[in-house]
């Protein structure tokens, strides 16, 4: 599998320094920068985890590969982890990206400005979530690199499974995309605005859903609402912006605060699969409420969010591994011997 996210990338993101440099003198089109993550980031253990939770097509690959729009230009980034400094990523572009707006690109879709060692340090003395954490070292949520697109993939899984949505915004991808190299460029909120109900419905979103998509698109392409410019902004501010859309309930608002604003805090306690899943490892396989949930992971916060997704990650990649629900802790010695 080729993990994709794609978006429209705007100036407001090129806040990085540093100067990009050919990655060779004969391909002026192809450029490169360091990117330097804070804490520790596995990105191999990051999109074998991403690709856990969708139907799989391949083995997940070790480089991350995003087709982007930057500008009305098409470009496909490369994220690749040095093996000789862990801490170091390149990041390359083709066609080339200015230096700085690269790396600000690089920087969303790894979570770089995610630190994880203030989470491990909470979690080590937890006798359940400290295991799980050792056995994920260097795991971290990967993200869209727009707003728009994450705001649709949360539309798309409400009340849906994993896999039924992911079908759905492939074909809406597919139709409404743009093609560039072997991937598809996530399409554009006036692309999405200026389409029909009915052709959004031929993807399989339900009458109601596909006004949603229609609403949002409408509303960002005629400048009533400006996603990127809320990245700054308090969580409130932000649940204040999501929730005037149709569409957007308690869930959805803080499945986006998590995923793509990257607040490790945001916890989507509604959700059915995230109760069940952290029962499993908390409450001896018994579904959990909404406040049971809530309670259960309390002692994180400011990491609540977190927990939750090294949880979610832990139970998918263990199940695709045969392991039965109380090996844990013979996982994470695993984890932990693989990884000296």
């Amino acid at each position: 599998m080729r993990f994709q996210v794609s978006s429209r990338v705007r100036s407001e993101m090129a806040t990085a320094a540093g100067a990009a440099r050919p990655t060779t003198q004969a391909d002026d089109r192809r450029w490169s920068v360091v990117v330097r993550p804070r804490g520790p980031f596995d990105l191999r253990l990051s999109l074998e985890a991403a690709a856990s939770f969708f139907p799989a097509a391949e083995p997940p690959s070790a480089i991350l590969r995003a087709p982007v729009q930057v500008d009305g230009v098409s470009a496909i980034v490369e994220i690749g982890q040095s093996s000789r400094a862990p801490g170091r990523f390149h990041a390359s572009s083709t066609p080339a990206i200015p230096g700085a707006r690269l790396r600000a690109i690089a920087r969303q879709l790894i979570s770089a400005e995610l630190d994880l060692r203030p989470f491990y340090a909470l979690a080590a003395p937890h006798s359940v979530i400290g295991a799980v954490v050792l056995s994920l070292p260097g795991l971290k949520p990967l993200r869209p690199a727009t707003l728009f697109e994450m705001a649709v993939i949360a539309i798309t899984e409400q009340q849906l499974s994993l896999a039924a949505a992911f079908h759905i915004r492939a074909r809406l991808v597919r139709r409404f995309g743009t093609p560039f190299d072997d991937l598809w460029i996530f399409p554009s909120p006036e692309m999405l605005a200026a389409t029909s109900l009915p052709d959004l419905g031929n993807c399989g979103l339900s009458r109601r859903k596909a006004e949603y998509v229609k609403s949002l698109a409408q509303r960002i392409a005629e400048g009533a609402l400006d996603l990127e410019a809320l990245r700054r902004e308090s969580d409130e501010r932000i649940r204040g912006a999501l929730v005037s859309n149709r569409g957007f309930g308690e869930w959805s608002v803080q499945y986006i605060l998590g995923r793509g604003f990257g607040r490790p805090d945001s916890l989507p306690s509604g959700d059915t699969g995230l109760r069940r899943v952290v029962g499993q490892y908390l409450a001896g396989g018994r579904r959990l409420t909404t406040t049971e949930l809530e309670q259960a992971l309390a002692p994180f916060r400011p990491f609540r969010g977190l927990a939750a997704f090294y949880l979610a990650v832990h139970w998918r990649l263990r199940r695709g591994a045969g392991s039965k629900p109380g090996a844990s802790r013979e996982l994470a010695g695993a984890r932990a011997r693989g990884a000296r």
